[in-house]
């Protein structure tokens, strides 16, 4: 039973770590606690990969994995822009970028799933983006006195791989929305 669960189970797992990054992040003063906030980056993200490995290899891939998983993802990704943006206020325009994009993209996934369309799973840009994006928050969690000059930087990578990652996504509904 909890083979046949554990992707979701890590789904869950990662959504409940959310808190404890919160927690760790926007209190931690010192270095091992910007470590401890990274740590727990790092953890949400090996389950996200491991989720999905287990399901797909497994055969366990259901139909609340499919709701999980990209939650718990979206969950994470604004929970951190969010902390990030509490933290550094001038990096706050990544939180505006994440919003965007994901607010259109539901509107888009709800106007197919009304038409009783298909939606494709996440793509390989999307998680090229995902992925950029966790490598710029872990380096910006992990070394809070990179400065403001370097943090900016890494956060305009992740912003511009986010806007190439929406705008590659555009042709996919527009498909989807012309197939039968």
């Amino acid at each position: 039973m909890i083979k046949r669960n554990l992707p979701n189970l890590l789904s869950l797992f990662r959504i409940l770590l959310i808190p404890a990054f919160l927690y760790c992040y926007l209190t931690a003063k010192t270095q091992p606690v910007f470590y401890a906030a990274s740590g727990i980056l790092v953890l949400s993200g090996l389950t996200d990969v491991a989720d999905g490995l287990i399901a797909r290899r497994f055969g366990l891939v259901s139909q609340l994995g499919k709701i999980l998983d990209p939650l718990a993802d979206k969950l994470t990704q604004a929970a951190v822009c969010i902390a990030v943006a509490i933290k550094l206020p001038q990096l706050a325009f990544l939180l505006a970028v994440f919003v965007v994009k994901e607010c259109i993209m539901l509107v888009a996934g709800a106007r197919l799933l009304r038409h009783h369309k298909t939606i494709r799973g996440s793509m390989w840009f999307g998680k090229l983006a995902t992925g950029v994006f966790y490598a710029v928050m872990f380096c910006i969690v992990t070394f809070p006195s990179i400065g403001a000059q370097a943090s900016l930087l890494l956060v305009l990578v992740a912003a511009a791989f986010m806007v190439f990652a929406f705008c590659m996504y555009i042709p996919v509904y527009l498909q989807a929305f012309k197939q039968n």
